[in-house]
């Protein structure tokens, strides 16, 4: 494992990769694409996953983000010789991406599954606020089919889940409504939001307290901790 972030973190600096905030994205030519099967199985194995396809530019793309891509740069960086490689080049003026890995390795990222919800053995939902409080839970898949799968487990177990597409993504939600009718897992959502009540206020993100706030509101949840005025 070790041995494979390193080869990948030096393939996104001086490959065809890119790093962005939280994210490392490589970028492989059709041509070379059945080529690079054992690689592309070893880039899985560490977190990468399919994200575009371009039939025009003859080109497809796979891509870490969040909290793995952190890792996998941390633990390429680990390795002594090429953290000094890296910091020695990044100081030249043309060597942005460089730059930007040294940044990606000192993310602060939250535990996984800091901001879900187990609502059903095996399916492990998000919990999305908006500013004016609306909640709802959501799981994200990039197939239509592995959708659809998800939202049937569900509506088995009772739970009126909704699918829609959200730009590439099909997305599978219970709204509000639906998560007051089933009362464990208010529970579950109210124990999560007040730990992300409490999150934001320690990190000073008044606004998204205040969103917090009015879900645990919308719920009616029991008030402890901390309230955003």
């Amino acid at each position: 494992m070790m041995r494979n972030s390193r080869y990948f973190l030096l393939s996104a600096v001086l490959g065809d990769g890119d790093v962005e905030k939280k994210r490392i994205r490589l970028t492989i030519g059709n041509p070379k694409h059945n080529l690079w099967k054992d690689i592309i199985e070893r880039m899985k194995a560490i977190g990468f996953r399919y994200d575009e396809r371009n039939e025009r530019r003859a080109r497809i793309r796979y891509k870490i983000a969040s909290s793995k891509a952190v890792e996998l740069t941390r633990k390429g960086l680990n390795d002594p010789l090429i953290k000094t490689l890296i910091e020695d080049l990044s100081s030249l003026p043309d060597a942005m991406k460089l730059r930007k890995l040294m940044t990606l390795a000192s993310t602060r990222i939250k535990p996984k599954g800091s901001s879900s919800v187990e609502v059903i053995n095996g399916v492990q939902m998000s919990i999305r606020v908006t500013r004016n409080g609306y909640i709802e839970l959501v799981i994200n898949r990039s197939m239509l089919e592995d959708a659809k799968a998800v939202q049937e487990a569900l509506q088995k177990a009772d739970y009126d889940a909704k699918l829609s597409q959200r730009g590439k993504k099909f997305v599978v939600f219970i709204n509000k409504d639906e998560i007051v009718r089933h009362p464990v897992l208010v529970v579950k959502v109210c124990e999560v939001l007040r730990r992300m009540l409490n999150e934001t206020m320690n990190e000073g993100k008044i606004e998204r307290a205040r969103s917090v706030t009015k879900a645990m509101i919308n719920l009616n949840c029991p008030a402890q901790g901390p309230r955003a005025q």
